[in-house]
């Protein structure tokens, strides 16, 4: 996006429309600054990284200080230093900061007022994911879907909601109806193939047992390290195939070595279980 259409200079001539008429469309951050202020040019790369990373979901407004304009809005709203920047929403100053401001600050700010009501639902999702509230998570979700049906990252999100819930066939069907280049979907698909693997294998209580009977159970060992994948406690089923891989190579033709294998290709090349898997497979090869 352009930034220039997001930042613009406030004169007399059209900070009213800028402050009052714009911010009722989205948020203002007015950039009070002054040219012999080295605090207020420190400052706008922070600021003008943000503009680009919010592609237009706020206008940066600036305000030089020195002018007539600036000493009136700045006297009228009782700022006294540089830099200081003031958030407008709905015509309305709704905080100011003064003094220079790191980029996480600002962001502090700017998340709530930027966001979108779907994106305000999203971030409802996230928290109900993180505290293991799946369900209710799968219907907030849906909601916003009926907004943006062709929203494919909050469809890939619900297929995997889905395999959480363990409802493997309505995570098919959403997978085929997805774009097979849709942003996330290897996560999911990759998931799905694990879930496939143990259809008919026993649950992770009952593997654990046999385990704690015969720790070289190494069919009931590699049956729960899938589990523990789709349970997302990878670290732990990669160390779980490792032990096989130590003590048996033969076993399902190599499988251990090869299913950590697809483990990694989940995980992505940056995962650093993945980087520190990788390693200890390698030192255990060589």
């Amino acid at each position: 996006m352009n930034e220039a259409v997001n930042i613009i200079d406030v004169t007399e001539e059209n900070f009213r429309q800028i402050l009052l008429e714009e911010s009722v469309q989205r948020p203002v951050l007015l950039d009070i600054w002054a040219d012999w202020c080295e605090p207020c040019k420190h400052q706008m790369p922070v600021l003008a990284k943000l503009v680009e990373d919010y592609q237009g979901k706020f206008l940066m407004a600036k305000l030089d200080a020195e002018t007539q304009l600036g000493q009136q809005l700045m006297s009228q709203m009782g700022i006294r230093n540089v830099p200081t920047l003031v958030f407008f929403q709905n015509g309305q100053p709704v905080q100011v900061l003064s003094g220079v401001q790191t980029e996480a600050a600002l962001k502090e700010v700017l998340d709530p007022i930027t966001m979108s009501p779907a994106e305000r639902v999203k971030q409802q999702i996230d928290q109900l994911i993180e505290v293991g509230q799946h369900e209710q998570a799968l219907q907030l979700l849906q909601q916003i879907l009926q907004q943006e049906p062709e929203n494919h990252a909050l469809q890939v999100l619900q297929v995997n909601l889905l395999l959480q819930l363990g409802r493997i066939d309505d995570a098919k069907t959403l997978i085929a109806a997805l774009p097979s280049d849709a942003e996330g979907i290897a996560q999911p698909k990759a998931k799905l193939a694990f879930y496939e693997m143990v259809a008919e294998a026993p649950q992770q209580a009952e593997l654990e047992a046999r385990l704690s009977e015969n720790e070289n159970d190494h069919e009931a060992r590699y049956q729960l390290a899938i589990r523990l994948v789709i349970a997302d406690e990878v670290e732990q089923a990669l160390e779980n195939l490792l032990t096989i891989v130590r003590r048996d190579r033969e076993f399902r033709e190599d499988g251990a070595r090869l299913l950590m294998l697809k483990v990694f290709e989940q995980l992505g090349a940056g995962n650093p279980v993945a980087k520190r898997y990788r390693g200890k497979l390698f030192g255990l090869m060589h």
